[in-house]
C-alpha cells in the first residue's frame, strides 16, 4: 500500500474517470470456468511480524495459533492465493542483514498446504536489510555498471537466489518490487525528490530475477510490475514508467534471445477509483499497452480494496452495516465479477486485505475484518470480530457452500438432527437446549449452520440466535439466546416508567429497566425461562406492524426476545409468540459478524 501523499494525488485524480466510457473490446476467448476458484486471492498478515509474540505459549518461534487461525478462515472464505512478504533482520551490521528461517519455515511448509493455500510473496525492499546503509532502498537507483547492474541489485538477486533456493515451489510465485513506479520508501529515502525506481534498473532486475528463479524453482511464477495506479492531469504515469520498462535494454534483449519477456504475468494495484467500471478501464489500458508490445503474459490485480470501518461492538452479535462497509461489499461484488466476466486477461485478483491494521492514527479498515481484542495492534489470535458484510460477499462469490445459511445434505449420524425444511441441522448442546426448551414453538427452525463469531459458537434460529459458553459447560446457561431484542428494537427507546404505587394482579415491575410485564406476556414470561431465557424488559406494551406478515400486533421487547400477542390464538399455547427475530437478523448484512 502506498501512504497519504499518493492518496492525495489519486483522490484529485479519480475526478478525471467519472465520465470514463469503457473501450470496446474484441470478443476474447472464454474463462475456463474451472478456473473460477483459482481467481480468488487474499492480502494477509506477514508470519515474520508475528515471531515472539505469545512468548507463553510460543517462546521465539512464531505464534502459530494467531497464524492457523488466520489461515482457516481465510481458506473458509474461499481464498486459494494469499499474498505475503519476506523480510530480512535487521539486527546485524555491515551487509545486508539474513534471513530468519524459522520465521517462515513452518508457514510455508507445513501451514499453506495443509489449508490448500498458494503463496504469492512479495520479494520487496525489505528482503535487504538497511541497517547499512549502503543497502538502502534508494541506493537500487545508482548508476548501474556496463552490464546493467549496480551493488544494491546484485544483491538483492543474491538475497533471491537464497530465498526461492529454500522454498522453491513452496513458493508459487514471488513478485517483483511493491509499486516501483510509485514507492513510498523511496520518496521518503530521497527526501521527496525520487518516487520511482529507474526503469532501465528494473528492467535488469527482472531479467536477473526471472532467471534465479526458473533456475531454482521451473514452477515457481515471477510477477512483474505491482503498478500502482497513478493517472495525473498529463496522463498515465504507470503506464509510461512501465513502457520505459518494456523499451529498456535489458528487457528488450531477453525478448530478442528468448522471444518473451521476463515475466509470467504483470501485476497492478488499481487503488481509490470510483466503481469497478473503473477498475476495469484501467485494466484495458494496461492490456493495450502490453499488446503493443506484443507481451501476452496474464494480468494479476496483487492489490485492490475500499476501506470501511465497522460500527460500534453489540451485545446481540448482530450490527447493522455502516455506509461505508456496504460500499464496500458493493465494489468487492463487481470488482470480482465484472473483471471475471469482462477481463479474461486477469488471471488472479488479491483483495487487499483480509484483516484491518493498527497505524499511529488508528485502525486502516482496508480488512474484510477486524480482530477480536486486538486494539491497534493484534491480539495472541487472529478471532474474526466483527467480519464485514465484504467478507459475506467474498464467500458468496469464492466458497458458497461455506456460508452459513447454505443448506447441507442430511448427515448419516443419529446423534445429528436434520430439518429438511431448512436444510440445516441440530446437535449437541444446541440441540439439547432446542428440545428442552419448547423446540419449534419457541425457537422455529434452524437457518443456519454453526458458526464462529467473535470466538464464540453461534446458530441463528427463526426466533432466536444461540450462543455457546463453554465456561458454563453443565449448567443451566451453556447456551444462551443472543440480545436480539434489543437488536431489533434499534434505536426506539422509551422513557423508563416510574414504580407504580400499586400493581394489579398478574403485573410486575422492572426496576432495571423500569417497565411493567403484564397479563400474557407476564405469565409467558414467567413459564418459560424468564430472566434467564429471555432477559428484562426494555420497552412497554405498544402496537407494531410484524414484518414478517405486515399486521399490527401488541407486542414487548426484552433483551433477547419479542413477545408477540396473538388474539386469534388466545387461551392456547400459542397466544404469546416470540418474533422471528432470527429470521429478521438473516435478512441484513449484519448477521455474520
Amino acid at each position: 500500500m502506498f501512504a497519504t501523499r499518493w492518496l492525495r494525488l489519486l483522490l484529485v485524480s479519480t475526478t478525471l474517470l467519472s465520465g470514463l466510457a469503457l473501450p470496446v473490446q474484441p470478443a476474447a476467448a472464454a474463462r475456463d470456468p474451472a478456473s473460477w476458484p483459482e481467481f480468488f486471492g487474499i492480502v494477509g498478515r506477514d508470519p515474520w511480524y508475528e515471531f515472539n509474540t505469545d512468548p507463553e505459549r510460543y517462546p521465539v518461534e512464531v505464534n502459530r495459533a494467531f497464524l492457523e487461525s488466520m489461515m482457516a478462515e481465510m481458506a473458509a472464505l474461499g481464498a486459494r492465493w494469499v499474498r505475503i512478504e519476506f523480510h530480512a533482520e535487521y539486527d546485524r551490521a555491515p551487509g545486508p542483514g539474513w534471513i530468519d528461517w524459522d520465521k517462515h519455515d513452518w508457514y510455508l511448509w507445513d501451514l499453506a498446504p495443509r489449508y490448500g493455500m498458494k503463496v504469492l510473496t512479495v520479494l520487496g525492499s525489505g528482503i535487504l536489510a538497511d541497517v547499512d546503509p549502503t543497502y538502502a532502498f534508494s541506493r537500487i537507483n545508482e548508476p548501474p555498471d556496463r552490464e546493467g547492474r549496480n551493488h544494491y541489485t546484485r544483491a538483492f538477486v543474491e538475497r533471491t537466489a537464497e530465498i526461492v533456493g529454500r522454498y522453491g515451489a513452496a513458493l508459487a510465485a514471488v513478485e517483483l518490487l511493491n509499486e516501483p513506479n510509485a514507492n513510498e520508501l523511496l520518496w521518503e529515502e530521497t527526501g521527496g525528490r525520487v518516487h520511482a525506481v529507474r526503469p532501465e534498473i528494473y528492467g535488469r532486475l527482472a531479467v536477473d530475477v526471472y532467471e534465479t528463479v526458473k533456475q531454482r524453482s521451473p514452477s515457481t511464477r515471477v510477477i512483474a510490475g505491482s503498478l500502482l495506479f497513478d493517472r495525473h492531469a498529463d496522463g498515465d504515469r504507470h503506464l509510461a514508467w512501465l513502457e520505459a520498462v518494456y523499451q529498456s535494454p535489458a528487457a528488450q534483449d531477453y525478448r530478442n534471445r528468448t522471444g518473451r519477456y521476463p515475466w509470467d504475468a504483470l501485476s497492478l494495484h488499481p487503488y481509490f477509483l470510483p466503481d469497478a467500471g473503473s477498475v476495469l478501464a484501467v485494466v484495458r489500458e494496461l492490456r493495450a499497452l502490453q499488446l503493443a508490445y506484443g507481451d501476452t503474459t496474464p494480468i494479476w490485480l496483487t492489490e485492490v480494496g475500499l476501506p470501511a470501518d465497522p460500527p460500534a461492538w453489540s451485545p446481540a452479535g448482530v450490527l447493522q452495516p455502516t455506509a461505508s462497509e456496504l460500499a464496500q461489499a458493493a465494489f468487492l461484488r463487481q470488482v470480482y465479477t465484472l473483471i471475471w466476466e469482462q477481463a479474461p486477461e486477469v488471471e488472479r485478483v488479491f483483495w487487499f486485505k483480509f484483516e484491518d491494521f493498527g497505524t499511529s492514527h488508528g485502525y486502516a479498515s482496508w480488512g474484510l475484518v477486524r480482530l477480536l481484542d486486538s486494539g491497534m495492534v493484534y491480539g495472541r489470535e487472529a478471532i474474526p470480530w466483527p467480519r464485514k458484510p465484504a467478507f459475506l460477499v467474498y464467500q458468496q462469490l469464492a466458497r458458497p457452500e461455506a456460508v452459513p445459511t447454505s443448506r447441507v445434505p442430511r448427515p448419516d449420524d443419529p446423534a445429528v438432527r436434520y430439518f429438511p425444511q431448512t436444510g440445516h441441522t441440530l446437535r449437541g448442546p444446541f440441540r439439547r437446549y432446542w428440545e428442552q426448551n419448547g423446540g419449534l414453538a419457541a425457537f422455529g427452525y434452524p437457518l443456519t449452520e454453526p458458526f464462529w463469531s467473535g470466538g464464540r459458537l453461534v446458530q441463528f434460529f427463526e426466533r432466536a440466535r444461540f450462543e455457546y459458553w463453554p465456561e458454563y459447560r453443565g449448567t443451566p446457561s451453556e447456551v444462551q439466546l443472543a440480545h436480539l431484542g434489543r437488536w431489533a428494537l434499534g434505536d426506539r427507546s422509551f422513557a423508563p416508567e416510574p414504580p407504580p404505587e400499586r400493581l394489579g394482579p398478574g403485573e410486575r415491575y422492572f426496576p432495571e429497566t423500569g417497565f411493567v410485564v403484564r397479563g400474557a406476556f407476564l405469565r409467558y414470561w414467567e413459564q418459560n425461562g424468564g430472566l434467564a431465557r429471555f432477559g428484562l424488559p426494555i420497552s412497554p406494551e405498544f402496537r407494531e406492524v410484524n414484518p414478517a406478515d405486515r399486521k399490527e400486533y401488541t407486542v414487548q421487547y426484552f433483551e433477547r426476545a419479542r413477545f408477540e400477542w396473538h388474539p386469534e390464538a388466545r387461551g392456547t399455547l400459542y397466544e404469546v409468540q416470540l418474533g422471528l427475530l432470527g429470521t429478521q437478523a438473516l435478512a441484513t448484512l449484519g448477521w455474520y459478524r
